[in-house]
């Protein structure tokens, strides 16, 4: 198996769609090299209905898929990582701010990079030479690169909402105590924002050196208008405007509802971090979420993000340009 030096990347902030876009994009390859997929709650076919079904039992979520023919590059990257090429040594506060949880940096934590786990190829897995992809991105000569991130208060809830259920103790918990227990004012002050700001500043600040290279891109305008902004971000990763018959059904077999029937037909959380059998698909509006969040505490997490350098002007967030506004 040959090892990647170079592939594009499309990363997310945590609870910003990532298995959306996996699903959607893996189910726009599997359509594109003539499978089907039958919908789970109307029961139509898409795509050839003599070609083989997804295999939706193997399916593990990544991170590297195998998206040529839908893509110029034998790998697509989705998942969560700090930008490649972005030099810590030039936010004073980067290195001493760790992640509160792990997940956030798949590419820096130390995983087997010799074998990373491949989703729709004939193989399992192939090598990535990390060290190749920081120098190229680094230099501008990098393939394209995305973030699809969420504005950090509603990122913020639905990540606590999500952790109180998770499998996991180090997701669960915060210095031994139940993360249920915790005021969600202290989890958004001590841990979500300084982590989701340290994911973040990595993409902005690359973005501004190489702004050809990386694109950063509002979940909320995903979900409001997901078929026309996945061919933008599609568009962007190939480096070149191509034609993509299947897009909107993969985007619609990539729907809440029918993620959750699927999920239901495989007996567990399609992330596999719930505790029981129940669904890691947040049924949140997006925009709405952050209504436990009252405004001293809101002016408290804006205060901090400017703090840390963050543009509040890349967020769709409203209520936050208004109080930077009034501010």
């Amino acid at each position: 198996m040959f090892s990647v030096f170079s592939l594009p990347i499309l990363s997310t902030v945590p609870r910003s769609g990532t298995w959306f876009l996996r699903y959607a994009i893996s189910f726009l390859c599997h359509l594109d090299r003539g499978g089907r997929i039958d919908d789970r709650l109307t029961g139509r076919t898409f795509g050839d209905p003599s070609g083989s079904p997804f295999d939706l039992q193997s399916f593990s979520g990544g991170p590297l898929f195998h998206v040529r023919g839908t893509l110029p590059d034998d790998h697509l990257f989705i998942g969560h990582t700090v930008c490649p090429g972005f030099a810590a040594a030039d936010v004073d506060w980067w290195a001493t701010t760790p992640f509160h949880v792990p997940g956030y940096d798949y590419f820096h934590e130390g995983m087997n990079y010799r074998y990373t786990p491949v989703e729709l190829a004939p193989y399992r897995h192939t090598p990535v030479r990390v060290p190749a992809l920081e120098r190229s991105a680094s230099r501008g000569r990098a393939r394209p690169i995305a973030l699809v991130y969420r504005n950090p208060l509603d990122q913020a809830v639905s990540y606590f909402r999500y952790s109180q259920n998770h499998k996991d103790a180090r997701y669960n918990s915060t210095q031994g105590r139940p993360l249920a227990a915790v005021p969600l004012r202290d989890y958004l002050l001590d841990s979500a924002l300084p982590s989701y700001a340290k994911q973040f500043i990595s993409f902005q600040a690359l973005a501004e050196r190489h702004p050809l290279q990386v694109r950063l891109v509002p979940y909320e305008r995903l979900m409001a208008d997901p078929v026309n902004v996945l061919a933008v971000v599609l568009d962007h990763l190939a480096g070149m405007a191509l034609q993509r018959p299947w897009l909107a059904d993969s985007v619609w077999l990539a729907r809440r509802e029918h993620m959750k029937a699927i999920e239901k037909e495989l007996g567990h959380s399609l992330d596999g971090t719930r505790t029981d059998h129940g669904s890691h698909i947040s049924q949140v509006t997006p925009g709405r979420s952050d209504g436990r969040i009252d405004d001293r505490t809101r002016a408290e997490a804006l205060a901090l993000l400017n703090r840390l350098g963050l543009d509040i002007e890349l967020f769709e967030w409203p209520l936050a340009k208004q109080a930077a506004t009034a501010a």
